[in-house]
C-alpha cells in the first residue's frame, strides 16, 4: 500500500474520546468549592459563636487564628506540590489548578492576618507593629504574606 492510499478507519478510531477528568470545566469548579469548605466551616463556627453557641472552644479568636494559619500552610504546601506531582504522575492538566490554589493560599493568609489583627489585637496598629517586631513567628508570617502579595496581584490573565 502506498502513501496516497488511505487506510480504512475503524469505528474505535472514529469514536470521540471523552475529555480527561482534570480537563473538564467542572473540575475547576469542584476544586474551587473544595477550597472554600474550610472557610465555610470557620465562618459557620464564627457565626454560631457570636449567636451564643460555643462551637469554637473556650477562646474562639485563638481557634480562628490558628485554623486560618493552618489552612494557609496547608494550601501553600498543596500549591508547591502541584509541579512535582504533575511531573511524577505525568498529568500536565494538574497545572491548571496551581494559580487557583495559590490565590486560595493568599486568601487564607489574608483571613489569618485579619483574624490576628482584628480579633487578637483590636486593630491597634502600633501594638501590631510592636508584636511583629517582638515575636519572630509573627514576623515570618507577615513577611510571607507580604511576599505573596505581588504574586497574587499579578496572577490575572493579562499579567501572565
Amino acid at each position: 500500500m502506498d502513501r496516497t492510499t488511505a487506510l480504512p478507519r475503524t469505528a474505535a478510531a472514529n469514536a470521540v474520546r471523552p475529555k480527561p477528568l482534570l480537563l473538564r470545566p467542572a473540575a475547576k469548579v469542584v476544586v474551587f468549592l473544595l477550597c472554600l469548605l474550610p472557610f465555610a466551616w470557620l465562618l459557620r463556627g464564627a457565626i454560631l459563636s457570636v449567636m451564643g453557641t460555643n462551637v469554637l472552644g473556650a477562646n474562639p479568636a485563638e481557634t480562628l487564628i490558628r485554623a486560618t494559619g493552618d489552612w494557609t500552610l496547608r494550601f501553600l504546601c498543596i500549591t508547591l506540590a502541584v509541579t512535582p506531582l504533575r511531573k511524577l504522575t505525568k498529568q500536565p492538566a494538574l497545572a491548571r489548578f496551581r494559580r487557583m490554589l495559590g490565590l486560595f493560599t493568599f486568601f487564607y493568609g489574608c483571613v489569618h492576618f485579619l483574624c490576628y489583627s482584628w480579633l487578637d489585637m483590636g486593630l491597634a496598629w502600633s501594638d501590631i507593629v510592636r508584636d511583629i517586631a517582638k515575636r519572630p513567628f509573627i514576623l515570618v508570617g507577615t513577611s510571607a504574606l507580604l511576599l505573596m502579595l505581588p504574586l497574587a496581584a499579578t496572577s490575572f490573565n493579562r499579567a501572565i
